[in-house]
């Protein structure tokens, strides 16, 4: 792997998605490049947060999960949105793995 730092995009703004950012203070060479929630005051909270304490400089609030997942330095995502909307979360994951979008770097080798 010649990239030497992951970048995470987290699905869900909320409590425990602050809790997950606030626990990367001491993670080496990740970044929090993204927040998506429904409600997008918790995405643009969320990312604030992640720009203040140093773990996402560049931390920014996304409108869909599709474009998020859409940015190339997102390498990973951390899926914090709440019990029930589980499905619908993993359905949009899949359906833009699946459209063929070729900018969206697909988790299967």
């Amino acid at each position: 792997m010649s990239k030497k730092r992951l970048g995470i995009g987290f699905i869900g703004g909320g409590f425990i998605t602050r809790f997950h950012i606030q626990s990367l203070i001491s993670v080496r060479n990740v970044d929090v490049i993204g927040v998506m929630s429904l409600t997008k005051a918790s995405a643009v909270e969320s990312a604030a947060l992640a720009r203040s304490i140093g773990v996402g400089d560049n931390a920014k609030a996304y409108d869909t999960i599709t474009d998020m997942i859409a940015d190339p330095t997102i390498d990973a995502l951390w899926v914090c949105s709440p019990n029930f909307a589980r499905i619908e979360t993993f359905e949009e994951i899949a359906n833009a793995i699946s459209s063929g979008n070729e900018s969206i770097n697909s988790p299967i080798s």
